[in-house]
């Protein structure tokens, strides 16, 4: 204590002065509104940054579960616009196009497990299997473009072959003229794919939309792929060679549709029949 009242007699000069300084500028924010709404935004910037922190936090402990909620949301949203709604299997919801292009399909959800973009030929597994209904020759798409197509299941698991696999061949087609050919990937670009056979007197507009084309067997047509980033001609077919920037990025691919066409079998049986009866 003693210290205390030691120090304070020797610096008494020093803390009369910072105690009126003190009164004179609760004087000046009091009295002085420019003054005082400087502090004012002061306090409201540091507490909206603080909150703003505390919300992304927050946002990041829930992305989980507002990312089911989306996809729950949009898979509803496609029944709804597309068709009507029925179970062929308890994973699966039928969707009927009865406004554009008149097709029938199953969609169901599933997470993508494990997935490779930097390989020639690369896989992602999802997991559901034949347990869910999966089998091969199974599109995959997710809510912005098309993923791939199903090789193989298991129980509970299937491994997809992705667009980024050098075997792979879609149908698709320009939505702006409707010429369609087949879209590939030679290896390179994890964002790039190309459409070949492309007439050369066709007019390839720049940012044009590609889109699935009702000759695939695979996916319902006009499922969206990508846009048109640039073309070249062919040097020995004298063909465009288009190239496809994906809507989807493949390095990031989470939650996908598995797509299983209620036509397919029937489709094949017919032109089975037809190759048969031209022998």
């Amino acid at each position: 204590m003693a210290l205390l009242l030691d120090f304070m007699q020797k610096n008494s000069r020093l803390l009369l002065f910072l105690f009126l300084e003190i009164i004179a500028i609760i004087f000046t924010f009091n009295k002085n509104m420019y003054h005082n709404s400087l502090i004012e935004s002061t306090v409201i910037a540091f507490s909206g940054a603080v909150n703003e922190k505390n919300a992304s936090i927050t946002d990041y402990f829930h992305l989980k579960k507002e990312n089911e909620r989306l996809l729950a949301e949009n898979l509803q949203y496609r029944n709804r616009f597309l068709g009507k709604e029925q179970k062929l299997k308890p994973e699966f919801a039928q969707v009927t196009d009865s406004a554009q292009y008149r097709q029938k399909y199953y969609y169901m959800e599933a997470d993508v497990v494990s997935n490779s973009v930097t390989k020639p030929d690369n896989y992602l597994i999802i997991n559901k299997g034949t347990a869910q209904g999966v089998g091969a020759e199974m599109g995959v798409v997710s809510p912005v473009g098309i993923v791939g197509i199903v090789l193989n299941s298991t129980k509970n698991y299937s491994k997809v072959m992705s667009v980024l696999n050098r075997n792979i061949k879609i149908s698709a087609r320009m939505k702006l003229s409707k010429y369609f050919g087949t879209l590939t990937w030679d290896g390179e670009d994890s964002r790039i794919m190309q459409l070949s056979d492309i007439p050369k007197y066709v007019g390839v507009k720049v940012g044009d939309t590609i889109e699935t084309y009702a000759k695939s067997e695979v996916f319902p047509e006009g499922v969206l792929i990508g846009r048109v980033s640039g073309k070249s001609l062919d040097a020995e077919s004298s063909n465009w060679v288009v190239s496809v920037e994906l809507f989807q990025d493949m390095a990031n691919v989470q939650n996908v549709y598995v797509i299983n066409g209620l036509d397919k079998m029937e489709l094949k049986t017919l032109q089975k029949d037809t190759i048969n009866y031209a022998k």
